[in-house]
């Protein structure tokens, strides 16, 4: 291989592996979307049964954690998800979650880890989760990581629409990734992969730019 040859397969390769560490900042954001509106909805008739067994149900009374709000007269105001949260909600459990992650283990695995971040005080902490089922943290985190990767990699070679999540909803929930979703980077992926704003506005490959 000549050293032009090199240097352009080192690029393509360093394009690629960008893209797809962009596009699972939104898919992660996109699982803890769809646990936060599950919590605040009646899901049993959301859920099909082929998922239903991989999300822990929970009786929220929270938003992203924190307590809800009140309105104008002193009454108490509970989330209710937009119907464009529930499709993106029902993108992920019927497509994604079924399509994309291997085996059941890990499917359940995204679901734990997701309602934990959306819903903490009825689910509790991943790490309690792994210690009381046994498992091990480290291990369980690196399927994690594993599956996110996997998915997002599929949804770019399959040049799918990425819906964004509606980040006043995720952000909250994980102040530690530092994402500012109004600061973008913009690289114009091979694959014409698009991701769609919540407001319907579609931009070509514009993810939030960072996350810890």
């Amino acid at each position: 291989m000549s050293q032009s040859n090199a240097l352009r397969f080192d690029v393509t390769i360093s394009t690629e592996a960008a893209e797809v560490a962009d596009a699972i900042i939104i898919v992660r954001a996109r699982f803890i979307e769809a646990a936060d509106t599950m919590a605040h909805l009646d899901v049993r008739n959301l859920r099909p049964a082929a998922v239903r067994s991989f999300w822990p149900t929970t009786q929220d009374e929270t938003v992203g954690g924190h307590s809800v709000g009140y309105g104008i007269n002193g009454t108490r105001v509970r989330y209710t998800p937009s119907s464009a949260a529930i499709s993106r909600a029902e993108e992920v459990m019927y497509g994604w979650l079924l399509d994309h992650v291997r085996d059941d283990e890990r499917r359940i695995l995204l679901g734990k880890w997701s309602m934990c971040l959306a819903a903490p005080k009825q689910a509790g902490s991943f790490r309690a989760f792994c210690q009381k089922t046994g498992r091990s943290r480290s291990t369980a985190e690196r399927r994690l990581n594993n599956e996110f990767q996997n998915v997002s990699s599929a949804l770019i070679k399959n040049a799918k629409s990425l819906h964004e999540p509606n980040w006043s909803r995720v952000v909250p929930m994980v102040p530690n990734w530092a994402i500012d979703p109004n600061t973008v980077a913009r690289r114009p992926p091979k694959n014409e992969t698009h991701w769609i704003a919540e407001d319907g506005r579609t931009g070509r490959a514009d993810w939030a730019s960072s996350a810890t």
